[in-house]
C-alpha cells in the first residue's frame, strides 16, 4: 500500500498497556504480543482491504479489522484515501465499541 499509517494516540497507550500487562503477568509474553502485532501490521499494509470489514465511519471511511494471532485483540483501522489510521488495539471481549469516536477523528489527521 502506498498510502501512509498513521496511529491513534490513544491506540498506541493502550497498545503500550497491553504489552505491559502481558509481560508483567508472564516475562516474554508481552514481547510475543509486540512481534505478533507487527506481523499483523504488516498484512495490513501489504492487504488493507483483505481484513474483515467492520463499519462504515460518517464520512464513508471504511473501518476494518484484524486479529492478531494468538491474543484475544484486534486492529481496528480506517482505510482513507490517502492514509491508513490504526484506531484500536480492542480487547475482543472488553468495552466494545469504546474507540469508535475515534473513527470520526481519523479524518481530520
Amino acid at each position: 500500500m502506498t498510502a501512509a499509517q498513521w496511529e491513534h494516540p490513544d491506540a498506541a497507550e493502550e497498545f503500550d498497556a497491553a504489552v505491559h500487562w502481558y509481560e508483567s503477568q508472564r516475562p516474554g509474553m508481552g514481547l510475543k504480543l509486540l512481534d505478533r502485532v507487527r506481523e499483523a501490521r504488516r498484512e495490513i499494509a501489504d492487504w488493507p482491504d483483505a481484513a474483515q470489514f467492520f463499519a462504515r465511519t460518517d464520512d464513508g471511511a471504511v473501518v476494518r479489522s484484524k486479529d492478531i494471532r494468538g491474543f484475544p485483540y484486534r486492529i481496528l483501522y480506517a482505510l482513507l484515501p490517502d492514509a491508513l489510521v490504526i484506531l484500536a488495539y480492542a480487547h475482543e471481549r472488553r468495552k466494545p465499541g469504546y474507540w469508535i469516536h475515534r473513527a470520526s477523528n481519523s479524518s481530520e489527521q
